[in-house]
């Protein structure tokens, strides 16, 4: 068991947080006061090809493994999050389904695309009254000929306005349930569609959600994904990587928030002392360093699991690195704005932004409580296998 990584993910790692430094992390304060993000920062972005991390060489993207993809997510966690919704997401949820599932002509039309960076995806699947529950999803489709037709409302999507093609989670029967479920690559421009009300976020400026309407909407037929009835199973997939990233994405929001805190101690006097040498806050540190040191442990055998390729095994995985860096990252984002006071409340800090970015982890993608029902099931199994007669 090594843990070192291989060479080759140093010198990303090296690039990538040297472009997060330099070319990302300025734009932050800008970023949150307009919530534009810049055309530059944009170019980086896709120069980079943090569009297509683990997107295969062929389609265009990087190729990288899950754990490659995840050491450069950790980076890009150090700079304003829309930074990460708009090409980090594109990586997983925007773009998985289409790698995994799409016939050869669709996933060749669309994949390219995604991975430059030269459109947005976005993931169709949460509705009004569908959401921890996703196999109640109501938006429908029905066979017409050579097309199936979507009608129904999806809300809280993220990049929504700014997408160029959605995968869209609709139900060909509600009785059956999950095995009802089928999922469709849907152009942007297909008439029927329309971005319904802008949802306003607590975090997450430069970025989008919006309700995504169809009636009428005309899916021609080779945009199926998978099967008919494999719709909830793809989804499930698309959130393991997804969750897999967000527990990478958790570990690189606090170990920026534990530099703060940091440079902080060390360079703020208190009581004719640094704050670094009074022992109550330098237990806070060690705190915040086991927690972090721990969740990127977590972090980066989830990504080793997921190159595995056991489904059961990368399912639980992803499950625990992002309950773990869900609550860590939550934990370090309030000690560092206890240990800044009221400068760290207030916006003249970044800490205070990131504090309500990262409070989401434990929300999108699945739930912390449903995180720990597939937990606690994995466990059960775990016990069951190792107490069964051979």
């Amino acid at each position: 068991m090594h843990f070192e990584l291989p060479d080759d993910l140093r010198v990303l790692q090296g690039r990538v947080r040297e472009f997060v430094r330099s070319e990302l992390q300025p734009h932050d304060a800008a970023i949150e006061a307009t919530g534009e993000v810049p055309d530059s920062a944009m170019a980086g972005l896709r120069r980079m090809g943090l569009f297509g991390t683990n997107t295969p060489k062929q389609f265009g993207g990087l190729g990288l493994s899950m754990l490659g993809s995840c050491i450069a997510i950790e980076e890009l966690a150090k700079a304003h999050t829309a930074f990460y919704y708009l090409s980090g997401v594109n990586v997983h949820i925007g773009s998985k389904a289409i790698e995994f599932y799409a016939q050869p002509a669709v996933r060749d039309r669309w994949l390219p695309e995604l991975a430059s960076g030269r459109l947005i995806g976005a993931f169709a699947l949460t509705e009004p009254n569908a959401g921890s529950d996703a196999a109640r999803i109501q938006t429908r489709a029905r066979r017409d000929g050579d097309h199936y037709v979507l009608d129904g409302r999806k809300t809280y999507i993220t990049n929504a306005p700014t997408a160029g093609v959605f995968t869209v989670f609709a139900t060909l029967d509600p009785s059956a349930g999950a095995k009802g479920i089928a999922a469709f690559v849907v152009d942007a421009k297909t008439p029927g569609l329309a971005i319904g009300r802008l949802v306003e976020m607590a975090a997450g400026r430069g970025s989008q959600h919006a309700e995504v309407i169809f009636e009428d909407c005309r899916v021609p037929r080779e945009n199926l994904l998978g099967q008919e009835g494999e719709g909830f199973a793809i989804a499930m997939r698309c959130l393991d990587a997804g969750r897999t990233h967000w527990g990478a994405y958790c570990v690189g929001a606090a170990s920026q928030l534990l530099d703060y805190a940091l440079d902080h101690v060390s360079e703020r006097e208190a009581f004719g002392r640094k704050l670094r040498d009074h022992q109550g806050l330098e237990w806070q540190i060690a705190d915040m360093a086991s927690s972090l040191h721990a969740a990127r442990l977590v972090a980066y055998e989830a990504a080793w699991r997921y190159d595995q390729g056991d489904a059961a095994a990368r399912t639980a995985a992803a499950a625990l690195s992002k309950y773990t860096g869900a609550d860590m990252v939550q934990c370090v984002a309030d000690t560092t704005m206890q240990l800044f006071g009221g400068a760290g409340y207030s916006r003249d800090l970044p800490i205070e932004r990131i504090w309500r970015e990262t409070r989401v982890v434990r929300i999108l993608d699945g739930t912390s409580e449903i995180m720990r029902q597939i937990i606690a099931r994995d466990a059960f199994r775990r016990h069951e296998r190792r107490n069964t007669p051979v």
